[in-house]
C-alpha cells in the first residue's frame, strides 16, 4: 500500500468516527529512523487537550489493528498543531483574524521574497487585509508563501 493511500485511510476513519468533535489539520506518514511515522493532527474550535489525543489514537490504533493495511514496522503519533501553526485550512485564517501572524510572502514576477509580523483584519479567499506597523496593507492570497500564528503573551501587570 502507497504512503498516498495509508494517508487517505486515515484521513477517512478519523473523519468519520470524530466528525462532529475533531478536524484533521494534516496527517503524515512518512520514514524516520529506519521505521515509519504516521502523524495525525487533529483539531477544534475550542483547541485540543492531551485527552483529545488519547481519544483519537486509541480509536484509531484499534482501526489499525483490525484493518492490518500497514505491514511494517511504524509508530503512531496523535496530537494538535500547536499555537505556533502554520495556516493550511481556510479557517486557520478564519481563527486568527484579529491575531498576530507571521507572513512570508513570495512577489511576481521578480519572487521577491518578504518576511513580516502583521495582525490579521480580514481575510476571504481572494484578499487578505493586516494591519502593521507601518498601518493596513492589503495582498492576494496567492502571494502567501506562508502564514504562521504567532504566541502572544499578555502584557504584564505592574504592581503598585
Amino acid at each position: 500500500m502507497t504512503n498516498e493511500n495509508v494517508i487517505e485511510r486515515v484521513r477517512d476513519f478519523v473523519e468519520k468516527t470524530f466528525s462532529t468533535e475533531y478536524e484533521i489539520y494534516d496527517v503524515s506518514y512518512r520514514p524516520v529512523n529506519r521505521q515509519m511515522l504516521l502523524e495525525v493532527f487533529i483539531d477544534s474550535a475550542e483547541g485540543i487537550t492531551v485527552k483529545d489525543c488519547e481519544k483519537v489514537s486509541r480509536a484509531l490504533s484499534d482501526y489499525l489493528d483490525e484493518a492490518d493495511f500497514i505491514h511494517c514496522n511504524y509508530t503512531l503519533e496523535v496530537s494538535s498543531p500547536g499555537v505556533e501553526r502554520i495556516f493550511k485550512r481556510p479557517v486557520d485564517f478564519e481563527r486568527h483574524v484579529g491575531k498576530l501572524v507571521k507572513w512570508t510572502l513570495v512577489q511576481p514576477p521578480e519572487n521577491r521574497k518578504e518576511v513580516f509580523r502583521a495582525r490579521l483584519q480580514e481575510y476571504n479567499p481572494e484578499r487578505i487585509v493586516v494591519r502593521s506597523e507601518k498601518g493596513l496593507r492589503e495582498f492576494p492570497l496567492s502571494v502567501v508563501k506562508e502564514a504562521r500564528a504567532v504566541l502572544e503573551f499578555p502584557p504584564r501587570v505592574k504592581r503598585g
